[in-house]
C-alpha cells in the first residue's frame, strides 16, 4: 500500500450555514453507505490552527457532514467531511451555528479519498 504525505490545508473557515447544509446533508442523504467514508486525516497543523486561533475555549468539536465536490464533474453526489470548530461547552446537539462557535474549518481528507480535481 502505499503512503502519501499531504501539505497541511490553510483554507479559511467556511460559514455556519455552509457548515449547517454539510450537516444537514449528512443527516438526511438516503444513499449515504459506510464504505463512501471511513476515517479521516487531519494534519497536526490544522489542529493547531483551531488551537491557537481559540485560546480560550476548552474543547474543538468535531462535527460529521456530506458535500458536493465539483458538481459538473460529480453530478449530486455527496461526499464525506469532517468540520472542526471550538466551544466553551459541550452541547447536547449537532446545531453546528450554536453561539458558542468562533470559526467553523473544514480540513478533512477522507478515506477513500475525494475524487482527483
Amino acid at each position: 500500500m502505499e503512503t502519501i504525505k499531504k501539505e497541511p490545508i490553510y483554507d479559511e473557515p467556511i460559514s455556519p450555514e455552509t457548515a449547517q447544509k454539510y450537516v444537514e446533508n449528512y443527516l438526511n442523504n438516503k444513499h449515504f453507505k459506510p464504505e463512501d467514508f471511513r476515517a479521516f486525516y487531519f494534519h497536526r497543523d490544522e489542529i493547531q490552527i483551531v488551537l491557537d486561533q481559540n485560546k480560550d475555549k476548552e474543547y474543538i468539536k468535531f462535527t460529521l457532514g456530506m458535500k458536493e465536490i465539483d458538481k459538473p464533474k460529480n453530478g449530486d453526489k455527496l461526499f464525506g467531511c469532517v468540520m472542526m470548530t471550538s466551544s466553551d461547552v459541550i452541547i447536547p446537539d449537532i446545531d453546528i451555528t450554536a453561539d458558542d462557535n468562533d470559526s467553523i474549518y473544514d480540513f478533512s481528507r477522507p478515506v477513500p479519498p475525494y475524487p482527483e480535481g
